[in-house]
């Protein structure tokens, strides 16, 4: 405990002085502010003096819950109090706090039966949510209720009491909205008195399971989440020999059965036959720990529109050290070795384009309406900031006019590079933009026009197909504004070899064109906020 305290406070003392050094090393004065706001404020020179500090090595990787992302945190939090900007986080401080709820599962004492043959907990099924339960089974299919296309699997299906069986993957619910739209399995379980989830992890997906499974049984597995409602039922994620068994004899067997489900036509008449039923029985230890959204804003001059927001967002996250890793897998480590996953590009990139949005804005003059900046903690373990900030914002999120997202945006693909997984990545010139329009036309078209007008980079919407097979536009912080019906703008330069890689390190970044996709959102961002109207939302697009 004491090496750990004093570990974080020296990071967070590090933090602190690299801030000093930079405002001393900082330029005199910022550039005038042109027609889409002051975006020459943002230089090559700063963005990499604060990515020096953000992928260093001294803050380990900024893994979410560990003192070097403490550190980042207090590192961004102290440049925005030296600009003057207005803390919006949690008791008048930049920080918004986030709880972590982490729960270990006793596996021995963990049963689970289905009729007489038992299963063993890690080998054949995992528990994100322990408790006890037994019933007759029923099918649901994907579990969800999505209102909004009128699609509903309990329908005629008395589930009370019963232990639902679902299939994976989740529908694409596109921009619907949790509550209003849809409802997710464990909220129909709990609201019709099923009692308890099991979801059938499909062949797509039984790589991870391998994972879980190998971290399970060196006794490293943690299942981390935001804590949810305390009468959530049992959710139990089945392997392929729980799964069998689960389904030997049905019409349906694993395999078609998920196939079936991921093509969306698994026969909604489907039901298992009378007397099979599965008897769970599981405890766990479970602890809070905390993190933070870092959250400001940078007022606007109009008396009435500075009370409306557009929103900026990038993740401050990353993934922490190699070690680390070992450590839950029980991989060896290797001696000597880098271990940090420095995470430069992902997303450090964005964290320092969005400081020096926030730099440039905060030295004026404002537009109308304010700037509302957000650096999300725990993207890289399911967008944990975003959909914490978007449940409880700090603002009325109904004030929210758009939310602009950046991740990832300090790659080019070098001419010549032919390695092949760096052919996605974006050119010299050029980023992905996704989302843009689907729930906006407004937006999209904004977002166009202020790039023809501003630098012309080529903005690609190759990822923006609603079949995007890598569904990116579901990837990052964005998306979950977006389930809140805010319009959204995803700028992004591209995967690469480096991605979740401990090579993903400064000297890879092409400043210039990291200089230029943000000098391009903050145009974006200047120019709805000066906008006499709000982008307005366009409910046919919404899927």
């Amino acid at each position: 405990m004491i090496s750990a305290v004093h570990s974080r406070s020296h990071l967070v003392r590090l933090a602190v002085l690299a801030v000093l050094l930079a405002s001393a090393v900082a330029t005199a004065s910022a550039p005038s502010p042109g027609h889409f706001g002051p975006v020459d404020a943002i230089t090559v020179a700063g963005l990499r003096r604060h990515l020096q500090f953000i992928a260093s090595d001294a803050l380990e990787g900024r893994d979410t819950l560990s003192p070097g992302f403490r550190a980042a945190a207090e590192y961004i939090a102290a440049s925005l109090d030296r600009i003057g900007a207005v803390p919006a986080g949690d008791n008048h401080t930049f920080f918004q706090h986030v709880g972590i709820r982490r729960t270990s599962v006793d596996a021995d004492r963990a049963s689970l039966t289905v009729g007489e043959t038992e299963f063993k907990y890690g080998e054949d099924y995992l528990v994100p949510t322990p408790g006890d339960a037994s019933g007759a089974l029923a099918f649901v299919g994907q579990g969800y209720r999505v209102s909004a296309r009128h699609l509903d699997p309990f329908a005629g299906i008395d589930v009370k009491d019963r232990v639902l069986v679902i299939t994976q993957p989740p529908p694409d619910l596109g921009n619907l909205t949790r509550g209003t739209d849809y409802t997710t399995p464990a909220d129909n379980a709990r609201a019709l008195g099923a009692s308890a989830v099991v979801s059938i992890v499909s062949y797509q997906r039984l790589a991870a399971w391998t994972r879980l499974r190998e971290m399970e049984e060196r006794g490293k597995l943690e299942i981390d989440r935001l804590p949810e409602n305390d009468e959530s039922r049992p959710y139990i994620l089945a392997g392929p020999r729980l799964a069998s068994a689960l389904l030997r004899g049905e019409k349906l067997d694993a395999t078609k059965i998920t196939t079936h489900a991921a093509a969306g036509d698994v026969d909604p008449s489907f039901a298992f036959k009378t007397g099979k039923a599965v008897r769970i029985h599981t405890t766990g230890s479970t602890r809070v720990e905390d993190t933070e959204n870092v959250v400001a804003i940078i007022e606007g001059s109009d008396p009435m529109l500075r009370h409306e927001y557009v929103a900026l967002g990038a993740h401050l996250d990353h993934l922490g050290r190699e070690s680390q890793h070992a450590a839950r897998t029980g991989a060896p480590a290797v001696p000597g070795k880098d271990d940090i996953y420095n995470g430069a590009d992902d997303d450090g990139s964005g964290v320092v384009a969005l400081l020096q949005m926030a730099e440039a804005a905060a030295a004026g003059p404002r537009p109308k309406r304010s700037l509302l900046f957000v650096w999300h903690t725990g993207e890289e373990y399911g967008s944990w900031g975003a959909k914490y900030f978007t449940a409880f914002p700090t603002v009325p999120l109904d004030r929210v006019v758009a939310q602009l997202n950046v991740d990832m945006i300090g790659r080019s693909r070098p001419i010549g590079d032919d390695t092949p997984e760096d052919q996605v990545l974006s050119g010299p010139n050029e980023v992905y933009i996704v989302g843009s329009r689907r729930l906006s036309q407004d937006l999209g078209d904004t977002c166009d026009r202020v790039d023809r007008a501003f630098l012309n980079l080529a903005l690609n919407y190759k990822y923006d197909a609603p079949d995007d097979p890598e569904r990116i536009y579901e990837r990052s912080d964005h998306y979950e504004y977006a389930q809140k019906g805010i319009p959204v703008a995803f700028f992004f330069t591209g995967l690469h070899g480096d991605y979740h890689r401990v090579t993903d390190e400064v000297d890879r970044i092409d400043f210039d064109k990291l200089r230029k996709v943000a000098q391009t959102v903050l145009a974006t961002a200047w120019t709805l906020a000066d906008a006499p109207d709000r982008p307005r939302l366009d409910h046919a697009a919404t899927r």
